[in-house]
């Protein structure tokens, strides 16, 4: 390759870095919510599916907001259902209620607002399980690595 031919791939490397880094920032992003599934997964938390769904990308309970109009650039990653935030975060029953439903004789009670049957939730608190805080906490761990394999992939790609 001789140097107008390399001046030239710079130029448009140049010209894409935009595209490139939002490119790089949903692949982060991807990871990102892919830990949280494995954390899901090793603490047993999924039973439905739904709560695991909600952090795969295009699910109608997904958070996933791009920001690139400034001079940063910004990904926010995650769940907008409420007992996400519950089971990471925990939180606590201050009164009684009953939940109409039944049990479907394998020790799974089924929630039907039409039953006549149901059961009595009581007062109390439920720990948190942190299952995002881990993934993060895993993900930042490994962030730095991951990103500059995926420039890597980049400039290579743009290069050649």
């Amino acid at each position: 390759m001789d140097f107008r031919e390399f001046q030239k791939r710079m130029e448009k490397l140049n010209r894409n870095t935009p595209e490139i880094m939002e490119r790089i920032m949903y692949q982060l992003g991807e990871e990102l919510l892919n830990h949280v599934i494995d954390e899901l997964g090793s603490q047993d938390l999924i039973d439905t599916g739904t709560l695991w769904n909600s952090f795969s990308q295009g699910d109608q309970n997904n958070v996933w907001e791009f920001d690139g109009d400034r001079n940063t650039l910004s990904l926010e990653v995650g769940s907008n259902l409420t007992y996400a935030e519950y089971l990471n975060d925990g939180y606590t029953i201050d009164k009684s209620y009953f939940v109409p439903g039944y049990w479907n004789g394998v020790g799974k009670f089924i929630y039907d607002p039409s039953a006549k049957g149901g059961f009595m939730v009581k007062p109390r608190s439920f720990i948190g399980r942190k299952y995002f805080d881990i993934a993060l906490q895993d993900f930042q761990g490994g962030m730095q690595a991951l990103l500059q394999k995926l420039l890597q992939a980049e400039m290579e790609r743009m290069v050649k």
